[in-house]
C-alpha cells in the first residue's frame, strides 16, 4: 500500500473559549508533539462545519476528536465510535458538541457522491461547557490515554 493509500487526516473539533469543549484542540495540540508519518494529516478543525466538506473527501481515513455526551448526561470517559452512533434513534447515542455541522456535512456527502472515507470519532466525555479555557480535571487527565490511542490506530492503519 502506497502513501497516497493511507492518506489519514487525524482532526480536532472544538472551541478553546468553552471549557471542556475544547479537548479535541488540545489533544491535536498534543499529537503535533509527536512524529507521524508524512501520510498522516493533524488539523485543528475548531468548530468547522460544512466548511470539512471538501477536506474530509481528500482522506483514506478520517480519525474526529470532539467532546462527547451521552443523551442522559451520564457517560463519563473515552469513546471511540462512529457517525452512526450520533443518530437520535440508535442505542446508546452520544451526541459530539458539534454532531449537527458533522452529521450535515456527513449527509451532504453522500447527496453529493463524493468519496466518503471510513470515519471514527474519539469522543472525549465534557464535563464543563461555560465561558473558560480551562478544561475540567474530569476532561483534562484523558488526554494522554487519547494520545497513546491515537497512536496506536496510526500505528495499526500503517500495518494494513
Amino acid at each position: 500500500m502506497s502513501s497516497n493509500e493511507k492518506k489519514v487526516l487525524i482532526l480536532g473539533l472544538g472551541n478553546l473559549l468553552m471549557g471542556d469543549d475544547g479537548v479535541g484542540i488540545h489533544i491535536v495540540n498534543e499529537l503535533r508533539r509527536i512524529n507521524f508519518p508524512d501520510f498522516v494529516d493533524i488539523i485543528d478543525g475548531g468548530t468547522a462545519g460544512l466548511g470539512l466538506l471538501e477536506m474530509l473527501s481528500d482522506y483514506q481515513r478520517v480519525i474526529i476528536i470532539d467532546a462527547i455526551r451521552d443523551k442522559q448526561g451520564s457517560f463519563s470517559g473515552m469513546r471511540l465510535f462512529s457517525p452512526d452512533d450520533l443518530n437520535e434513534e440508535s442505542e446508546g447515542a452520544v451526541y459530539s458538541m458539534h454532531d449537527m455541522e458533522l452529521g450535515s456535512c456527513l449527509v451532504l456527502m453522500k447527496r453529493l457522491e463524493m468519496n466518503t472515507p471510513p470515519i471514527s470519532i474519539l469522543g472525549v466525555s465534557a464535563k464543563n461547557i461555560s465561558p473558560t479555557m480551562e478544561l475540567s480535571a474530569e476532561c483534562k487527565r484523558f488526554i494522554p490515554e487519547a494520545v497513546r490511542f491515537i497512536k496506536k490506530m496510526i500505528t495499526d492503519h500503517t500495518q494494513t
